[in-house]
């Protein structure tokens, strides 16, 4: 893994060889003959009187407006360095030409900002690719820079 690169409050230490990154949004694998699994990142400020768990089931239930029939692993509690609180979500989905989907959503919170990370892959590149994956989170950072805000 090479070079680092920060999204608003959001930080990833380390880029993977064969990821390229895609200004202000996230990274992108890339090759011949691979799917283009991605992490984005975004964050928008805690809506007032919200808590992490509460914005997460919120978003559950938007994704149930969106997608065809998710299911949903978590959320769970997880370690993320810098963040007040952190919680890590699967959800998994059918394309309508039947091809698997799995993203991993990690939530975190620090003063007044909420962000969410989220890897989106296929579920056949799962065995490829999750060594990766695991060094993406493990790479993950969620800090606002001090005293501001997103827009």
């Amino acid at each position: 893994m090479s070079q680092s690169m920060q999204i608003g409050s959001w930080s990833l230490l380390a880029i993977p060889p064969g990821w390229e990154v895609l200004h202000g949004y996230g990274i992108r694998r890339i090759g011949q003959n691979v799917f283009p699994s991605v992490l984005m990142m975004v964050e928008e400020k805690l809506p007032e009187g919200s808590t992490l768990p509460g914005y997460v089931a919120n978003q559950i239930e938007a994704i149930k407006g969106l997608l065809r029939e998710p299911k949903f692993k978590g959320p769970v509690p997880v370690a993320m360095p810098e963040a007040s609180e952190a919680q890590r979500l699967g959800v998994s989905y059918n394309l309508d030409d039947g091809r698997a989907v799995v993203q991993i959503q990690i939530y975190a919170t620090a003063a007044d900002i909420v962000g969410n990370a989220t890897f989106t892959t296929l579920e056949e590149e799962l065995p490829t690719i999750s060594s990766t994956l695991q060094a993406l989170i493990k790479n993950l950072r969620f800090q606002p820079p001090y005293g501001e805000s997103p827009a």
